[in-house]
C-alpha cells in the first residue's frame, strides 16, 4: 500500500506507478489542458486518458504546462489507450504513433488496449504492436483494460511481454474479484476506473458511518478502500477542491473490519454507461462490438 500520492508501486517490467490517478474520461479537449495542469499542481502524478476520449492533445498540453511550472516529466506517469476501432497489428501500430504525436511527449509511460476483441487472433496481433512500441522506447509499459479472466489467460499464452496492468471498473458495487485475483496471481496490477460508482456508493450508510469516524468524506473512504487493497483508483472531477480531497487519503488507515464492511456493499451491478448490459462481474469475455 502506498503511503502518499507521490509513492509508487512496482510493475512487473521494472517500472513503477503512482498509487492513485486523475481520470480524464468525459473531459473535452479544450478543458483538458487546464484540468490536467490543475490536477498535477495539486499533487496528482498519474494522468489517465485514451484515444477514445478525444482529449490527448489537451492532456499533453496540460502536462507540458506543469513541466514548464517546475514538475519533472519523470515524476508524471501518463496512461493512454488504444481505441476499439484500432485493433489489429497495422491499425494498432499507426494508432500508437498517433497517440504519441497527439500527446507530444518523449515517451508514454503506459499504453493499454482499451477493450479485448472477440475475433480470434485480433487481440494477440494488436498486442504484438504494443510489444514493438515498448521495444522502440516510445512506450515504457504496456497493459490492458476491461479484460476478463479468460481474456488475460489467452493473452498470457500468446504474448512475449506480460501486461503490467489491467484497468477495470472496480468499486464496492462491482468488485471484479475473480479478475483481480487472477491478475494478482500473475503479477498484473489492477487499476480502477469509476471507483466511486458515479457517486452512488457515497450515500451508503456503512460508508457514511466510517467517514464520520475519521472526519473524512465518503469519497475519501471509498478511495482509501481501493488504495489499501493495492488497487489504483482513478477518480475524475473538474472541481479543484475535490481534486485536493481525493488525494487527502494518507493520514488514516481503515481497519480490516472496515475494509470488509465496505467490500460487503457489493451488488450485482455495473454503473458505467455503455457497460450495463455486459454484466462484467459474471462474464469471461467482453464483446466490444456492442460497446460505444
Amino acid at each position: 500500500m502506498v503511503k502518499s500520492a507521490m509513492d509508487r508501486m512496482p510493475l512487473n517490467d521494472g517500472f513503477t506507478i503512482p498509487g492513485i490517478g486523475y481520470g480524464t474520461w468525459g473531459v473535452s479537449n479544450d478543458e483538458a489542458e487546464e484540468l490536467v495542469f490543475m490536477a498535477i499542481m495539486r499533487g496528482f502524478r498519474l494522468i489517465d486518458t485514451g484515444s477514445m476520449y478525444e482529449n490527448e492533445v489537451g492532456v499533453g498540453r496540460g502536462i507540458h504546462k506543469a513541466i514548464n511550472a517546475g514538475i519533472s516529466r519523470d515524476d508524471i506517469f501518463v496512461v493512454t489507450k488504444l481505441g476499439k476501432d484500432d485493433m489489429g497489428y497495422e491499425k494498432a501500430s499507426d494508432a500508437i504513433r498517433a497517440s504519441y504525436d497527439r500527446l507530444g511527449l518523449k515517451y508514454i509511460d503506459l499504453f493499454l488496449i482499451h477493450f479485448p476483441n472477440p475475433d480470434e487472433g485480433v487481440t494477440a496481433a494488436t498486442w504484438k504492436a504494443l510489444e514493438e512500441a515498448k521495444d522502440s522506447g516510445i512506450v515504457r509499459s504496456i497493459g490492458v483494460s476491461n479484460f476478463m479472466r479468460g481474456d488475460l489467460k489467452d493473452l498470457l499464452e500468446n504474448s512475449r511481454i506480460k501486461p503490467v496492468v489491467n484497468q477495470l471498473e472496480i468499486n464496492p458495487f462491482n468488485l471484479m474479484e475473480e479478475v483481480d485475483d487472477f491478475g494478482y496471481d500473475n503479477n498484473i496490477m489492477t487499476m480502477a476506473y469509476s471507483p466511486l460508482a458515479k457517486g452512488r456508493v457515497l450515500d451508503d450508510g456503512k460508508v457514511m458511518k466510517i467517514a464520520e469516524k475519521y472526519n473524512k468524506t465518503p469519497a475519501q473512504i471509498v478511495l482509501k478502500w481501493a488504495v489499501q487493497r493495492d488497487i489504483i483508483p482513478i477518480p475524475k472531477t473538474k472541481d479543484a477542491d475535490r481534486m485536493k480531497d481525493n488525494l487527502d487519503l494518507f493520514d488514516f488507515t481503515l481497519t480490516d473490519e472496515e475494509l470488509e464492511r465496505i467490500t460487503r456493499i457489493k451488488k450485482d451491478s455495473n454503473f458505467v454507461k455503455g457497460h450495463q448490459d455486459h454484466n462484467l462481474g459474471k462474464r469471461i469475455g467482453v464483446d466490444t462490438h456492442n460497446i460505444k
